[in-house]
């Protein structure tokens, strides 16, 4: 089935549905909506992990409301919306440290906003905008969003809201006035006796500023500050809603977000990608994952040269009408994020807003079958993606997914901890992580016994394989909390890759500076190569000037390689190694200290998520020191 030409409530009817359309239709909404929802989550959070955590928890979230049917509208809004009600949890509890300062001071201050019909404790009620847009058909939502806030197109538009040609125009004029109906009527059930006697004159005086009842009504404007305040609103629903829609819907980054998005909406791409193209960031070029993900401006998380953001929106399905009805959804998106490797949601957090759901990033794509880096199965017991253990029952729901790969005619090697070591023979590494676990909480342990673990994020975790390994669709990754090895002196990192596609670069291994990744071990498209490259410096570019150990080729998509890349301090020297033979090497005079993350399946360019990898990892090793040739071959061969 072909979901990219789908609106989003197609979409949604088919993941509400079940069957073998449900994960497709997941991945296809997750596609269009997630990348935004991680770009605004950026702009409220310190780190990637940060950023991808509270992106994430929103997403989950919002997803199960709507599926619950406590929630129905159009997606992207409340998607985005939700992001604001997470941080208002993480703002009371121990996650308030890994908040943007700014963004825990307005928490403190005030509390999120809450567009529905109630307020709670930290929140407040929500504005006469809000309500008024709570009140819209999906239909009309979704195209008011799209065109008057992010100012996307109206093929896009149309295409995301199921309008055919020269619909969307029309739909947007109707969708306006449904928001400026919809306000008088909010406007006047909150009414006051007094203020009903100046209804109309208010209605009037808003629409023309009249002179001649100028007189009549301004006393009254100048003591009710709700009747003042409808007068201003109104004649911007008139004419402009987008900055008040932003500002009403998220009131915490909702201008910032708008603007960037504006600004950046003539360079987007249409929304329906030919076969084979891969997943898009949305949001114009959204800096994706970065130290501080900075949302809506930087690209997508796949890298430059991916295909740059695509904004879409639509109607949210139904909610279900009894308790089993609704508990059935609620299950379907439990088991189908399971297969698709997304974690289960977390604790539910106050979401009033009118905004649908959002699943996992859309891996719709035709591939190539490709044999796993590992072939034998999972060990006994080894838990499935973070949060959620994918169980038998539940894969076998979606024998077909795309991205499943069949097993190996390898022979398999030993299980760990018979025959095969669980390092190779050339010393201690600083860091291993085998990926043959992964925890309930995302978590893949250290088997240097360093215990220097690395926590999986991502909308969707990266995927365990039954092979042993992680699959990584574009804009997922794996950090450890701190620097793992000293990039001012030599050190040695490998893995073993495989990418599913090359028309785009993609990092497998790094680690963060300030600004850039002080080392990428990575691919480079424009060179067709593989490639080791360390800076020369912390700049905010990660294509700034640096020294690169460069292969004479690159691989084939589903090509597995074992890349070994070295900084020699002492012979001034940077060496790549692909399957353990010498495939390159670069002069290096000058080094810098990075005290960022180490970080498996992106890397990191202007304090942002840059060149995502999408494929499949194992085996990465980190070393304190430069190994040599012969145990880089020795790395390759025990790998």
């Amino acid at each position: 089935m072909d979901c990219v030409r789908l609106s989003d409530a197609e979409l949604l009817r088919h993941i509400w549905g079940g069957g073998e359309s449900s994960l497709p239709a997941l991945h296809e909404l997750e596609r269009r909506h997630f990348p935004a929802v991680r770009a605004f989550a950026a702009l409220g959070a310190l780190s990637p992990q940060a950023a991808d955590e509270l992106a994430y928890q929103a997403w989950q979230e919002t997803l199960r409301q709507q599926a619950a049917g406590s929630v129905s509208g159009a997606v992207r809004p409340g998607a985005l919306s939700s992001v604001l009600h997470t941080a208002s949890a993480w703002a009371r509890g121990s996650q308030r440290a890994a908040l943007n300062p700014q963004l825990g001071a307005w928490m403190e201050a005030g509390g999120a906003l809450m567009p529905g019909s109630t307020a709670s404790a930290w929140f407040h009620a929500p504005s006469l905008v809000a309500r008024a847009f709570a009140g819209l058909p999906c239909r009309s939502q979704a195209v008011l969003w799209h065109r008057a806030v992010e100012r996307d197109d109206e093929a896009l538009t149309g295409r995301l809201t199921g309008a055919g040609p020269g619909e969307v125009s029309v739909a947007t004029g109707r969708a306006q006035e449904e928001l400026y109906n919809s306000y008088v009527q909010v406007l006047l059930n909150g009414m006051q006796d007094e203020c009903r006697l100046y209804h109309r004159l208010v209605l009037a005086y808003a629409d023309a500023r009249s002179t001649n009842i100028a007189a009549e009504v301004t006393p009254h404007l100048q003591r009710c500050t709700r009747c003042s305040r409808a007068v201003g609103d109104l004649g911007r629903l008139r004419h402009d809603p987008g900055a008040l829609l932003a500002q009403a819907l998220l009131p915490w980054g909702g201008p910032e977000y708008a603007a960037r998005v504006a600004h950046h909406a003539g360079t987007r791409p249409d929304p329906a990608p030919a076969a084979g193209v891969a997943r898009n960031a949305a949001v114009g070029a959204l800096p994706a994952g970065s130290r501080t993900p900075q949302g809506l401006v930087s690209g997508s998380r796949g890298g430059r040269s991916a295909g740059r953001g695509r904004h879409a929106a639509a109607e949210a399905g139904g909610a279900g009408a009894d308790a089993r009805a609704k508990k059935r959804r609620i299950d379907l998106v439990v088991r189908c994020t399971a297969v698709a490797g997304v974690c289960a949601v977390g604790a539910a957090f106050a979401f009033g807003f009118v905004g649908d759901s959002e699943p996992r990033e859309p891996q719709s794509r035709e591939r190539a079958p490709a044999p796993p880096l590992k072939a034998s199965p999972s060990p006994s017991g080894t838990p499935g993606p973070a949060r959620v253990t994918a169980t038998a029952k539940a894969a076998s729901e979606a024998p077909d997914r795309p991205t499943s790969k069949p097993t190996s005619s390898r022979p398999a090697p030993s299980a760990p901890g018979k025959d095969r070591p669980s390092s190779p023979s050339v010393g201690d590494p600083a860091v291993e992580w085998l990926f043959d676990k992964v925890t309930a909480d995302g978590v893949t342990p250290d088997s240097s016994d360093n215990d220097k673990d690395g926590t999986l994020f991502g909308a969707s975790r990266p995927r365990p394989t039954s092979g042993g390994a992680l699959a990584f669709d574009g804009q997922q990754f794996v950090a450890s909390s701190g620097p793992m090895v000293d990039t001012s002196g030599s050190f040695t990192v490998s893995a073993q890759v495989r990418l599913d596609r090359t028309d785009i670069s993609q990092t497998v291994v790094s680690q963060d500076s300030s600004n850039a990744s002080a080392f990428m071990l990575r691919y480079d498209a424009q060179e067709s190569a593989w490639e080791m490259r360390m800076p020369k410096q912390d700049t905010g570019d990660g294509e700034s000037d640096a020294d690169s150990a460069l292969s004479g080729s690159g691989p084939e998509a589903g090509e597995p390689a074992h890349l070994t890349g070295v900084y020699d301090a002492a012979a001034g020297e940077v060496r790549l190694y692909v399957d353990g033979r010498l495939a390159g090497t670069a002069g290096r005079t000058e080094s810098f200290a990075s005290s960022g993350s180490f970080v498996v399946g992106r890397g990191l360019s202007g304090n942002a998520f840059f060149q995502g990898l999408d494929g499949t990892v194992d085996d990465v090793r980190a070393f304190g020191r430069a190994l040599s040739s012969a145990e880089a071959a020795k790395l390759a061969k025990d790998s």
